[in-house]
């Protein structure tokens, strides 16, 4: 019997792949956390919200305890949370807008399970 000739293979274009939530809404924001944040911050751009994560997981935050879920905090307390833990961790304000922006993307595109 003649050989099977090999299915064809569809070429696709490169989509950008959104990031993967985490559970705990800790995640590398992507276009729909950037999309929610110009609602509210016009001036938002990916590098503040990848910024605001970077803030967020880093030392700033995890040196002095684990990361807290951010799904689980109503967004109006945020303001008053970072105010507090960022004068404890010395952030500057360019750091504490950009992890006010980043928590705001993040809470805005909250899956409803996770609410």
């Amino acid at each position: 019997s003649p050989a099977a000739s090999p299915a064809p293979t569809a070429t696709v274009a490169a989509q950008p792949v959104a990031p993967a939530k985490s559970a705990n809404g800790i995640f590398a924001p992507g276009n729909e956390e950037l999309t929610a944040a110009l609602t509210k911050y016009p001036d938002a751009t990916l590098p503040v919200l990848t910024e605001g994560y970077a803030v967020y997981t880093g030392a700033a935050c995890t040196g002095c305890h684990s990361p807290k879920n951010i799904y689980k905090r109503p967004l109006e307390k945020w303001p008053h949370i970072i105010d507090d833990m960022g004068q404890k961790a010395s952030l500057t304000a360019a750091q504490k807008d950009a992890l006010t922006k980043y928590v705001f993307a993040v809470k805005a595109t909250q899956p409803p399970a996770a609410k």
